[in-house]
């Protein structure tokens, strides 16, 4: 079977299950040839070996049954890098990228901050902010499996990010930062059939997917040294809880809840007030 056979019998079965079956298809053969898309361009009439077209339509299989094409390619882009996924991680979101941009406009602004990643997973945070930025970096996450992740992801883009794995704040005892940033789970269930194959503890949280959040809010609170800055990504409906939790739990800090692009709650930012001085 060529390449342009095999290309046209996997858009046919994907059409079931996709919206962009031939790309789908183009991409899942270039990633199991390990070959540019160009490639198969240029060589319509090239005879696969029984291997590859096993391992093609076994990929093509997967995707019938809506798996994510970043896990059956183990790439994502995000923030302009390419990061390693797999099942143990989250797959980044375009979303996630605006949570990114809030806080190099703090560490480019200011050389030498420590940043702190809560629930790193893949790292593409906080590796996408030491690619762009200098100053100290660390990370940590609750799954060894996707710590192993986000180092394989920092190594291979050369960058220099201190991890640790523990539950939220634990690993980092009597440690102070300037900036600690988190995506942790904010789902109280799964409702959109895209993450059926993502970790269920990436997504979801107790509390009608709130529990950890405010958690890390009793951690920030215990540092010894109070952070300058938190950024979160929040639930869509989470922004009342989020108020209401600062003002008991983190009563130092001004709270800003913001909207993504298509308009949703989707951030918290937490500016801590400045101390007032009586003469």
């Amino acid at each position: 079977m060529t390449i342009n056979q095999t290309l046209n019998l996997g858009t046919q079965k994907l059409k079931s299950a996709s919206t962009s079956a031939s790309l789908d298809a183009e991409v899942l053969l270039s990633h199991v040839l390990n070959k540019p898309k160009e490639h198969l361009f240029a060589n319509p009439q090239q005879l696969l070996s029984s291997k590859a077209k096993k391992q093609f339509f076994a990929l093509v299989k997967k995707r019938v049954a809506n798996w994510p094409m970043a896990y059956l390619t183990n790439h994502k882009g995000f923030y302009g890098l390419d990061f390693y996924v797999d099942k143990n991680v989250l797959i980044p979101r375009p979303v996630t990228e605006d949570l990114v941009e809030m806080v190099l406009a703090k560490t480019k602004k200011q050389n030498g901050l420590s940043v702190l990643d809560v629930g790193t997973g893949s790292g593409c945070i906080i590796i996408s902010l030491a690619k762009n930025s200098s100053g100290k970096f660390f990370a940590s996450d609750i799954s060894t499996a996707a710590l192993r992740i986000a180092k394989k992801n920092s190594r291979a883009h050369k960058t220099k990010v201190q991890f640790k794995q523990g539950d939220l704040l634990a690993p980092w005892k009597n440690q102070s930062f300037d900036i600690i940033i988190a995506n942790l789970p904010y789902l109280s269930k799964r409702t959109d059939p895209s993450t059926k194959f993502e970790p269920t503890k990436a997504l979801i949280a107790k509390d009608s997917g709130f529990a950890l959040i405010e958690k890390l809010f009793h951690q920030i609170a215990a540092l010894p040294r109070l952070p300058q800055h938190v950024y979160l990504e929040i639930g869509h409906d989470q922004g009342p809880k989020v108020v209401k939790s600062v003002r008991s739990i983190l009563p130092n800090y001004n709270l800003k809840v913001l909207k993504d692009l298509p308009g949703k709650v989707r951030y918290a930012v937490l500016n801590k007030k400045p101390v007032r001085r009586s003469f």
